[in-house]
Formats: C-alpha cells, structure tokens, sequence
C-alpha cells in the first residue's frame, strides 16, 4: 500500500507526532519497519486503543484519538486515481492481493468511501487484503509471505510482488516471487505492464515449444 499505492511522507508524520508530544517520533516511525509501540500495533500485538493509550504514557500528556488518528494519517496521501484505474484494468485479467504493514487507524479510514477519488474502499481494488496487524506478522519477515501464500493458493512463480522496499523485495525473491521494484510515488504502470507483457511472451514461445515438440512425437 504504502509507496506503491499511496505516497509515504514520514517526515511529516514525524513532525506531527513531534506536535502532539512525542519527542522521539524519528525513532519510533519509518518507512517501512517501525520501532517501539509503533511497531507493536502493526505486527497486531497490541490494538488501536492500547496504542494511544500507551502513547499517551510515552508522551507524558493526555493526546486526544482524534490527534492521533490525524498524525497516522500525515504518512501517507490518499491514492492517485490513475493508479486505482490501474487496478481496475489488472482486476479484469488478474488476481490482485494486496500485502501491507499497517494499522487499524489507517485501515479504518482506507476501508471507507473516503480512501479513493470514487467513493469507493480499498477492498473495491483487491481480490483479498493480507495486512499485518491481522496477521500477527509484519514484512520482510518470511512468515507473512508464506500465510499469504498458503491463504491465497497462489504459487509465487506465477505472481509478481510490486515494492517499493528493497528488504521485502528480497524475501518475495526468496519465497520465488517474481518482482518489480518501484520509488515511492512512481508511476509504477509502464515498469509492471512491461514485466507483465515479456511473462506473457515468454509463456507463448513456451506453448509454441511444447506444441511442436508434440507434433514432432507424433
């Protein structure tokens, strides 16, 4: 979701964290693998309410949820609609999953009308949603690949993983997905339709192949 979909912007969620009293915000908030509670919630080992309750500990100071809410919601803008056009297109020839480190403040707002341009829910553009705090496990940790995988039915060598993180990158390479590497906020379509035309041709000449093999046999 992050980087792909939507842009990441964690200075800002720095500073908005910075604003309403946490002081370490830089510590705690990356990227892609969070540190501390921040952690906590997106691996599922704590909840929504635990979190602020905890962060309000952390801070030293009473923070409203709906600040909270707010200073999550800084690290990411809301979806591009070409992108979510993409999506549709795909959804008429492939299966879409989506795989994302997340929280349930965002996933809150992401499953309503308000994430896309159309009104429509994130669970509008994915055959499934596989997100962390749901599933006990965070990426690049090998473990939310394989539930997924499990989950899903899919085989990995006939799916390819879309990232902008270097290091999940790396385990999809190793679970034997195929992968395309994108910069956050890239407009990733010319890259994977690319990918996704060379699989294609590939898949023909090996039909031609085992066709005139079978011809030759018999």
């Amino acid at each position: 979701m992050g980087g792909v979909l939507v842009d990441v912007h964690r200075e800002e969620a720095v500073r908005q964290f910075r604003a309403i009293g946490v002081a370490d915000a830089d510590r705690l908030i990356d990227s892609y693998h969070h540190n501390g509670i921040f952690l906590d919630i997106e691996s599922g080992k704590i909840d929504a309410d635990t979190f602020c309750r905890l962060l309000c500990e952390h801070a030293g100071r009473d923070i409203p949820r709906e600040a909270i809410a707010k200073a999550w919601k800084s690290i990411i803008s809301g979806p591009e609609a070409y992108k979510l056009d993409a999506l549709v297109e795909l959804r008429t020839k492939y299966k879409l999953y989506l795989l994302s480190n997340n929280n349930p403040i965002l996933m809150d707002w992401a499953r309503t009308s308000a994430f896309s341009p159309a009104g429509h829910p994130i669970t509008f553009y994915f055959d499934k949603l596989y997100i962390s705090y749901e599933m006990k496990c965070v990426k690049p940790g090998r473990a939310i690949f394989e539930a997924m995988i499990r989950d899903s039915g899919i085989r990995p060598d006939e799916s390819l993983f879309v990232e902008d993180g270097l290091h999940n990158i790396e385990t999809a390479k190793e679970a034997g997905f195929h992968t395309c590497h994108v910069r956050n906020g890239e407009d990733w379509r010319e890259p994977l339709n690319a990918i996704l035309h060379e699989q294609q041709a590939g898949d023909k000449l090996t039909q031609n192949h085992f066709r005139q093999q079978s011809e030759v046999t018999n």
